[in-house]
Parts: C-alpha cells; sequence; structure tokens
C-alpha cells in the first residue's frame, strides 16, 4: 500500500473512485514488469488495496482550505 500512497499523494488523488483506477494501473504495470503473475491472487490483492481506502484518508488527514485551492504544479509556500 505504500507505493500507492505515495502515487496518491503525489497525484493529488482526493476520491474512492481514483483511488480504485490507481489500484488497478499498479497492479497492471506489476504484471508487466514480471513482479506478479497470473497465478497470484490478483484480484484479492486489488480488493485488499482497494479497501485501504480509507486508511490513506485517515493517513492523509483533513485538507486545509490552502491545499483545496493548491496547484499542485506550484504548490505555495
Amino acid at each position: 500500500m505504500d507505493e500507492i500512497s505515495e502515487i496518491a499523494r503525489a497525484k493529488g488523488l482526493s476520491n474512492k473512485g481514483d483511488w480504485d483506477l490507481l489500484v488497478d494501473e499498479v497492479i497492471e504495470s506489476h504484471l508487466d514488469i514480471a513482479e506478479l503473475n497470473d497465478d497470484q491472487d490478483l484480484e484479492g490483492m486489488k480488493q485488499t488495496l482497494k479497501d485501504a481506502w480509507s486508511e490513506y484518508v485517515r493517513e492523509a488527514g483533513p485538507e486545509s482550505a490552502n491545499a483545496i485551492g493548491e496547484d499542485p504544479e506550484q504548490p505555495h509556500e
């Protein structure tokens, strides 16, 4: 989950739908480079990671008014 959380933070993900898409993308990328294979319980792995959304939100904490309007390409100081 650490890898997905880091990517989610970098992309500024703020909803479950985007989180679920990211989980699918990360699993597929690990399949493409043979770090995972079809013999593994990929659906179970995806579901476990998708269910980790609430943990990610809890760890991320509440967004400030500044963060909500912040451009991730040009953050404020």
